[in-house]
């Protein structure tokens, strides 16, 4: 509930940012088939990133994978799989809407490196769980801004790359949590 409240609040922002900013984010959106496969294709390179950090824990990596378990962990661990679904959508859609389709197209006229660090360090520092995690998000957010440029500003690429990575990041989180969770609780025997 609490994560439906904070991105679809950010789902407003983005909306009330483009109308000042007279945006339409929805222009360049095509459900296309094209579009589905680049979105999915495009999640690879993200969970290689998260795979191999998550797997190899080193340095400030330690850090990010306990946070993770322990604070998501556990609100994780009650959603069930279309839980983790909508909350992995909405993630996806409200945070692309916001930092690629309004922000990032609004700075692209000053070019489009700009606009990529502009609107990927605030993606980063919104993202600061700690200062390796918002790093690591800024350096996401450049790939998924060169994602959607590359994909000609088409919305839909972006939300199902962030979605889906979200969701199997939200899946391993939560298995990871629950195994933890069964091995430490006591023995009745």
């Amino acid at each position: 509930m609490l994560a439906t409240l904070f991105q679809g609040g950010l789902a407003i922002l983005a909306f009330a940012l483009a109308w000042s900013l007279n945006l339409n984010p929805f222009d360049r959106v095509e459900f296309t088939g094209s579009a589905v496969v680049l979105g999915i294709v495009g999640t690879i390179p993200m969970l290689i990133l998260f795979g191999f950090t998550y797997r190899f824990p080193i340095g400030p990596f330690r850090a990010i994978k306990e946070f993770l378990i322990e604070a998501l962990g556990p609100p994780l661990s009650e959603c069930r799989w279309y839980d983790l679904a909508w909350v992995a959508f909405l993630a996806g859609f409200s945070e692309e809407l916001l930092f690629r389709a309004v922000l990032q197209s609004w700075l692209d006229p000053w070019g489009l490196i700009l606009a990529l660090l502009i609107s990927n360090a605030v993606f980063g520092i919104l993202h600061a769980i700690t200062p390796t995690y918002a790093l690591l998000a800024g350096l996401l957010g450049i790939y998924l801004g060169l994602l959607f440029h590359v994909a000609d500003g088409n919305l839909l690429v972006l939300t199902i790359t962030h979605s889906v990575y979200d969701l199997l990041a939200f899946f391993v989180v939560r298995r990871e949590f629950r195994l933890r969770v069964t091995t430490d609780a006591p023995s009745l025997t």
